[in-house]
C-alpha cells in the first residue's frame, strides 16, 4: 500500500499544473479601449474583453489613462470576449484613446 501511495505522489508532481493555477478566479472587471467609435452625439467606446472579466449590459465603468480617470461610460452591448460602451460623460479636455483602461464602477455598502 505505501508502495502505490509513493508513485502517485510521483506521478502527481511529474505532471504539469493547469493554467488556472496562477490566475485568479475571479473577474478582473477590467479591460482597455479597442477603438472609439464617433457618430455626430453620440460615441461608442469598443472594449477587448465582456463577460468572461463581469462585464453586462448597464453597468457602469470608468476610462483611466494612467491613475487618472477621464470619462464614464454604461455598457450597451456584451459578449463573451469583447463588449461596447455608450460614453456617458467625458473630461472635456481629454480624448479616449485605444489602450486607455477601463474599470468596472462598484458601490459598497459599509
Amino acid at each position: 500500500m505505501f508502495a502505490l501511495i509513493a508513485s502517485s505522489s510521483s506521478v502527481l508532481s511529474a505532471t504539469p499544473l493547469p493554467s488556472f493555477i496562477d490566475e485568479g478566479i475571479h473577474a478582473t472587471y477590467q479591460a482597455e479601449v479597442a477603438s472609439v467609435l464617433n457618430e455626430s452625439e453620440t460615441a461608442i467606446v469598443l472594449l477587448n474583453n465582456g463577460l468572461d472579466v463581469g462585464f453586462d449590459v448597464g453597468m457602469t465603468a470608468s476610462v483611466y489613462r494612467g491613475p487618472e480617470s477621464i470619462a464614464r461610460v454604461v455598457f450597451v452591448a456584451v459578449q463573451a470576449h469583447r463588449s461596447a460602451a455608450l460614453i456617458l460623460e467625458r473630461d472635456p479636455t481629454r480624448v479616449i484613446k485605444a489602450g486607455d483602461g477601463v474599470r468596472l464602477n462598484t458601490v459598497r455598502n459599509s
